[in-house]
């Protein structure tokens, strides 16, 4: 069986992995014994377990490049993915010619981790969604920040994020409890960032924590089907090889959150021998 069939949390032999919809449900259920990584706890904590070989001998965490604050672009990196299989079989052809989504994030925790072994590294972060609309289902609708500018036809909040540069998008919110953590496999720099200003994360830190709280004691009103999709947005404590862009501005077809689940879930499918779900970004059928 290969490194991504299992569909399983890391195993010993395992690099990356797709979660399978069978997790999701657990994931969520858990949440109040099982804590998912909160912001404070995220840039505070030990080093995490690593998502590429959990056991490669013990490996610091140092600075990373990207700063917390920092908005970029990102997809899942399917060349990474593909170099799991071997070249003339038909997953990695696939998953070569699959072409993920792009998603805006704001990064909420960053850092870097060093193999002493063969003194490489690599970046980690953990990114939460930025989106036209707000999360769903309603209970969780204000789990989200807007972010300036806002147009005449939004209400205005006077808790609107600023940024240090203004936000190339109108209307969008930060959503504070729904994200994931990224394993960075490559970048594109740019020399125009677009950043919170200082006042403004601790602003978005301070209403993460608060959501977070509150999203414990969801699992008793949320039906099934809520959960499980609630439960594939949550910040996993696995990484995801991605590439990444700094400059958030020429990306006309930015997709909503719920379409990396799709991502995800086409994947999935690839990997495990089945026909992948429609996907409207996707090249298999060329």
């Amino acid at each position: 069986m290969s490194r991504l069939q299992s569909l399983s949390p890391p195993s010993p032999s395992g690099n990356y992995w797709i979660p399978s919809s069978a997790d999701v449900y657990t994931m969520f259920e858990n949440f109040d014994t099982e804590r998912r990584y909160s912001i404070t706890e995220s840039q505070s904590a030990d080093a995490l377990t690593s998502s590429f070989d959990i056991l490669t001998p013990p490996q610091t965490r140092t600075s990373a490049k990207i700063r917390p604050g920092t908005f970029i672009v990102f997809a899942l990196s399917t060349a990474e993915l593909a170099q799991e299989y071997p070249e003339d079989s038909e997953v990695y052809r696939k998953i070569c010619q699959y072409t993920p989504g792009r998603y805006l994030g704001l990064v909420t925790s960053a850092f870097v981790r060093w193999n002493e072994d063969d003194d490489s590294t690599v970046e980690e972060v953990i990114v939460h969604f930025v989106s036209k609309d707000t999360p769903q289902p309603s209970e969780v609708a204000n789990h989200c920040i807007p972010i300036f500018p806002v147009s005449s036809t939004e209400p205005m909040d006077s808790s609107a994020l600023h940024t240090s540069i203004l936000f190339p998008w109108i209307d969008h919110k930060q959503w504070t409890t729904f994200g994931v953590r990224l394993c960075i496999r490559q970048t594109n720099p740019s020399a125009l960032v677009f950043e919170l200003r200082n006042e403004d994360l601790e602003l978005f830190e301070n209403k993460a924590g608060q959501d977070d709280s509150r999203l414990e004691s969801l699992h008793t009103i949320l039906d099934d089907e809520a959960k499980a999709t609630l439960g594939r947005l949550l910040v996993a404590p696995f990484a995801f090889p991605a590439e990444i862009w700094f400059d958030i501005r020429n990306h006309p077809d930015i997709k909503e959150p719920l379409s990396f689940v799709g991502d995800i879930d086409s994947l999935e499918s690839i990997i495990a021998g089945r026909t992948p779900r429609d996907h409207e970004s996707s090249a298999l059928d060329e």
